[in-house]
């Protein structure tokens, strides 16, 4: 091949473009186009707010709408909450529909449904209206750590937060999480990161004097408002490189006119808990953002107005587009809060079975028989609605700080953990009752009660009790309840008693005298429970006494008696609340033998039936029962009478005010619940009531009772139920009655 000639001035053109060629190509790539910037971290900061913390929810959905991924996230109180729930997996939507569907009100309230106590439980509530029970420990009054203990709080998040129950450690949820709460020792915030998560989150609302403090490991945790409102510096060292804080505090009150030592208190809490948000806000820089929902003078108690507090989240974060837009990721990212919200369905919808059951027990409560208590069996999948109502029962003993469950992984199996607390303000304790009635007429009646429980006595749960009561019918009684194997339902039930009553000795429908009767003696009763609704019972009763005439006539004999006594009685109660049900049924069979032969003075039986039975449709209630009470064979003393009269027992008398061998009533009633009046619940009731008493077993004819109605206001009360009612009775009689305590 023959070479074309090339002059000087190509050659020289020609190596140009080769350098270029090659310098160009040598440059290194930033030199035409640079490298995206790494996207930033970005921790979530929610502040503590009680009912507040709604506007959290509308917040995070902004956030979402706005595609801002939460790399670390961290709350206090509420905002805990809030947090803790995001963290889990759960999609805004499904946080939001957990808030709407909890009744906080109920959740804020330590009882146990009703149907859930024991029977021992469902007879003090008759005798000892006041619900709070004073601790005794040592022979000192031993007072709870807090109004709340926080009992259904716990469940309800754990139920919320099931689909995480086996992680323990808060990095490894869909959001890595920390929960903020104060060290009540030290007053030190404390991070929590690994544990279980609703006991993190119970720790992290639990305000002092309010919930009761929790104990992890060896430190007592209190909420962390005190220490650390908004927790900016906690996801910051978390790692996140821009933190979103969300402050929903309650503002200061204006204090004008005269306070009250609550408004202090409440006042100085504010200011408390301000401090520590606006340290953590000081600590925002440029690069950060500061979210101030307008939620105004919205009480942090008030849990009605959730819908209002979400929209205005949601406006407030609305506010800060622009530089929320700087931090929105790709637009391919979005895949992971669509991720987000999937793995949480998948999590939701699994249900872990059981390998093994474990006790975490600090009581004197034998593990065997808390373990006989729970219907959940290994190997089967786990049954929370049916473990629940397990764990209302056994919290239901009464005898309990907290009942709660937890999951936990041993290699490839998974164990229920049950973690029962004893409490540790007794756990003996004192209760309290008062009872007030009169229908400014004939009857006046005050009675106080005190009652002693020692409890448990032994591991088998067995109780001692003994009750003490002044005014009108003053008297002692103390008695043993022992089960008699560990989850035994059976029992026996041992008493001694010194007691007096009053009775009205009629003279056709006018009252001829009355007396007061005194019994000495003892009882003791052998039976059976069927779970928390129900006994039977078979026992002997002996004692002896004497009756005086308090008003009356020297014609009414004084004298003294002899009584023994044979009887069976068998129980059903699944009534929502004993003064104003809602839900449920009452019944009760009885029959009682005196018998000469163990000491009485004369021979006679007795039968009783009582049945009441509840129905509600949204606001409107019907009540149905009606009692029979008959002497049918011989003739009973008038220890043994019957008695009706009262609001609920033929209205239109005085209590108690008819007296005699025989008794037959039938009632239908209506109660319609109305917004509550200073905080007590309200209700608006009537009865139509139909019957009369007999003195002899013959005369008992449906001809000769007696109708009669009644209209009543009643209030749940902080000293007990409260009646204010009319009733008038067929042929004129009425009565105003004005009551505090039982009439049930």
């Amino acid at each position: 091949m023959s070479s074309l000639p090339v002059s000087s001035q190509q050659t020289k053109t020609l190596l140009i473009i080769i350098a270029v060629s090659f310098f160009c190509i040598s440059m290194p790539v930033t030199a035409v186009a640079e490298t995206p910037s790494k996207q930033p971290k970005i921790g979530l900061a929610l502040s503590g707010g009680g009912a507040r913390g709604a506007a959290h929810i509308g917040v995070l959905r902004e956030l979402e709408r706005q595609n801002i991924h939460i790399d670390y996230i961290a709350g206090t109180s509420m905002g805990a909450i809030i947090a803790g729930l995001y963290a889990s997996g759960m999609s805004v939507d499904q946080i939001d529909q957990a808030y709407h569907s909890i009744d906080w009100i109920n959740v804020l309230n330590d009882s146990p449904p009703r149907q859930d106590l024991s029977m021992r439980r469902k007879l003090d509530q008759a005798i000892f209206q006041l619900d709070k029970k004073v601790g005794v420990k040592d022979g000192k009054i031993d007072l709870p750590a807090g109004l709340i203990r926080g009992q259904k709080l716990e469940l309800e998040l754990q139920k919320l937060l099931m689909h995480v129950a086996e992680i323990s450690d808060f990095n490894q949820l869909d959001t890595p999480f920390r929960a903020i709460a104060s060290d009540l020792a030290s007053n030190q915030a404390v991070v929590i990161e690994k544990g279980s998560l609703a006991q993190a989150l119970r720790a992290s609302m639990a305000v002092p004097g309010v919930f009761t403090p929790v104990r992890i490991g060896n430190t007592l945790l209190v909420d962390g408002g005190i220490t650390n409102n908004l927790p900016v510096d906690v996801v910051r060292k978390m790692g996140a490189d821009i933190v979103i804080a969300v402050d929903i505090g309650s503002p200061l009150l204006k204090l004008d006119g005269t306070v009250s030592v609550i408004t202090i208190a409440e006042q100085l809490t504010n200011i408390l808990v301000r401090r520590t948000t606006d340290e953590q806000i000081s600590k925002l820089g440029d690069d950060d953002l500061l979210i101030t929902p307008e939620l105004g003078n919205y009480s942090s108690g008030n849990f009605a107005d959730s819908a209002s507090l979400i929209i205005k989240g949601e406006q407030a974060t609305q506010e800060h587009t622009s530089k929320l837009t700087q931090l929105a990721i790709p637009d391919a990212a979005p895949i992971a809060q669509i991720a987000h919200d999937v793995s949480c369905q998948s999590c939701l919808q699994a249900v872990p079975v059981i390998s093994y059951i474990r006790v975490d027990n600090d009581s004197r409560i034998d593990n065997d028989f808390l373990q006989s208590m729970l219907q959940q069996k290994t190997g089967e999948p786990l049954d929370v609605p049916t473990l629940e109502k397990d764990i209302g029962r056994i919290y239901g003993l009464g005898t309990f700080d907290s009942v709660q469950y937890d999951l936990e992984k041993n290699g490839e199996d998974i164990g229920l953990l049950l973690k029962v607390r004893e409490q540790p303000w007794g756990p003996n304790y004192l209760q309290f009752g008062l009872s007030m009635s009169s229908d400014f007429a004939k009857s006046n009646r005050f009675s106080i009660r005190f009652g002693y429980t020692k409890m448990p006595i032994n591991e088998l749960n067995g109780e001692w009790r003994t009750i003490f009561a002044l005014g009108e019918e003053p008297g002692i009684e103390t008695d043993l309840f022992q089960p008699l194997g560990i989850g035994s339902p059976w029992f026996v039930n041992p008493s001694v008693f010194a007691l007096t009553n009053k009775f009205n000795v009629l003279q056709g429908d006018d009252i001829f005298a009355e007396t007061r009767v005194l019994r000495i003696g003892g009882d003791v009763s052998f039976g059976r429970q069927f779970s928390s609704l129900g006994d039977i019972r078979l026992g002997l009763r002996r004692y002896t006494g004497n009756t005086e005439v308090i008003i009356g006539g020297p014609e009414i004999p004084e004298e003294d008696f002899d009584a023994g006594e044979i009887f069976l009685n068998a129980r059903y109660d699944s009534l929502d609340d004993i003064f104003f049900p809602r839900h449920g049924v009452k019944g009760n069979l009885g029959w009682l033998g005196s018998r000469t032969e163990l000491g009485a003075d004369t021979d006679f039986d007795q039968a009783m039936a009582r049945i009441l039975a509840a129905k509600t449709w949204s606001k409107h209630t019907l009540h149905v029962g009606g009692r029979i009470m008959t002497t049918y064979n011989g003739v009973a003393p008038i220890q043994n009478y019957f008695r009706l009269g009262g609001l609920f027992s033929l209205p239109g008398y005085s209590e108690n005010e008819l007296a005699a061998q025989n008794a037959v009533l039938f009632n239908t009633g209506y109660l319609r619940a109305f917004k509550p009046i200073l905080t007590m619940p309200t209700y608006l009731g009537a009865t139509l009531q139909y019957g009369n008493i007999f003195q002899l077993n013959e005369d008992i004819d449906l001809s000769d009772m007696k109708l009669a109605g009644s209209l009543y206001l009643g209030m749940e009360s902080v000293i007990g139920p409260l009646y204010i009612g009319y009733g008038l009775a067929e042929g004129g009689s009425q009565r105003i009655y004005f009551t505090i305590g039982g009439l049930r």
